[in-house]
């Protein structure tokens, strides 16, 4: 009886659905000269951006600060890990430090068609007709495999690399020698790829979803969609994500396929989902971020923007400690780019009083008054009151209000007194 009493409250805890982390606060943004052409990347403290005036600029993660801008040309999604930004330019991809953006080493004739992947130390390039592996410390190339027509970003799970191609092939490379392991086929080519934790996920032209079993091959399961899967596909343990032409944001579940929930949006979804926090993040063509609960696929509430997105830009979704946190790039049509960080609402951090921006009338002065606070602040102290003779006493006894003191010193802390102007109401 002991046992199952003690148990009961673990499993009361196990039924209860986990606590999203919502980013619904802004907490900087900052004006872009310039419009950009692809997802922020983020790399340790320093976020990097491709811009279409054909530079490269490098801000900090903590501010938006920008840190540098080099020139550069940049003809597919760039990669970034461990310190350097990997980046497809002409006929070459080469890495850039992260502190400066010095180039660190060139890889030539390599013509990049899909999104750069930076995984396990290697850096994946699809080409015209081949898939190769470069080293992210020196460029050397690891091992090269034919294979053309992929212009989906590989996924990587474990040692194995896959590929999705748009003539339907589906190939499983070992990450290690690029050997071919296994090829599967699907109907109207491959619009979207994911894998995690020993399956693989993949939207076809037929509208429909496969899974298939990463080690073998095999086919897992199937399911008609009715619509094109597009954009980016989120898996984690239990569902795998994803967002179709007829605007519907639909969770299966990763093992069997059956659909568990449908989102319909009012919007197209611009560049898929994404999943953290027990969230999935929908970014739709419009000034807003849809933000749906993970178990049921109800609305959990609405980023709005400072501006349009642009349909090729995609949110960068990290989970962070204390929350998730995104970055947005917004401009569109209107030509006017931001970059805003999104986080976590919660308490204002403490900031020193000579930090704060004085406010009218009270200037802040940082030197303490090295006083007990019985001398400082008499009134606050409680002992016996003053005694007085009886014949002083009214009858009956009224109370009264203290006078009003201004107050003027808090140990601590000095205030000079109030400014007497008074504060100036709209409208005259």
């Amino acid at each position: 009886m002991a046992l199952l009493i003690a148990c009961v409250p673990a499993v009361a805890r196990a039924d209860k659905p986990p606590v999203p982390r919502l980013p619904v606060a802004a907490e900087w943004s900052v004006d872009l000269d310039a419009g950009v052409s692809s997802a922020p990347l983020v790399d340790g403290g320093r976020i990097y951006l491709t811009l279409r005036t054909g530079h490269i600029a490098a801000r900090s993660l903590k501010d938006g600060a920008e840190l540098w801008r080099v020139e550069k040309v940049v003809t597919a999604t760039s990669a970034a890990a461990d310190g350097r930004l990997y980046v497809a330019g002409g006929d070459a991809v080469e890495a850039l430090r992260g502190e400066d953006g010095a180039r660190l080493w060139i890889a030539p004739r390599l013509t990049a068609t899909a999104p750069l992947v930076a995984a396990g130390g290697l850096v994946l390039i699809a080409t015209d007709n081949e898939i190769v592996a470069v080293h992210g410390n020196d460029g050397q190339v690891a091992w090269r495999q034919k294979g053309g027509s992929v212009t989906q970003p590989p996924a990587v799970d474990g040692d194995r690399v896959f590929v999705g191609a748009d003539d339907g092939r589906i190939v499983a490379l070992a990450s290690d020698s690029g050997a071919i392991l296994w090829e599967y086929y699907v109907t109207g080519g491959v619009t979207t790829l994911a894998a995690y934790r020993g399956r693989v996920y993949a939207g076809g032209g037929d509208k429909r979803v496969y899974s298939l079993d990463a080690g073998r091959g095999t086919f897992r399961w199937s399911f008609f969609v009715g619509s094109l899967p597009t954009g980016s596909m989120a898996v984690d343990d239990e569902h795998v994500y994803f967002a179709a032409y007829d605007n519907v944001v639909r969770a299966y579940d990763r093992e069997n396929g059956n659909q568990r929930w449908q989102a319909p949006l009012n919007q197209r979804p611009a560049g898929g989902v994404y999943a953290a926090g027990h969230v999935v993040f929908v970014q739709t063509t419009g000034k807003e971020v849809i933000m749906l609960l993970d178990r049921n696929g109800r609305k959990a509430g609405v980023i709005t923007l400072p501006g349009e997105t642009a349909r090729d830009v995609a949110p960068s979704v990290r989970d962070r400690e204390g929350g998730i946190g995104l970055l947005i790039v917004t401009g569109g049509l209107a030509g006017q780019w931001h970059l805003t960080s999104i986080g976590p609402a919660g308490e204002a951090p403490l900031q020193p009083f000579d930090r704060l921006v004085p406010l009218p009338g009270a200037v802040f002065l940082t030197d303490p008054l090295n006083v007990p606070i019985g001398v400082s602040l008499p009134w606050l102290m409680l002992g016996d009151p003053v005694l007085v003779p009886f014949s002083m006493l009214e009858y009956p006894v009224v109370l009264r209000d203290p006078p009003l003191q201004p107050l003027t010193v808090l140990p601590g802390l000095q205030l000079r007194p109030l400014s007497p102007a008074l504060p100036v109401r709209r409208g005259g």
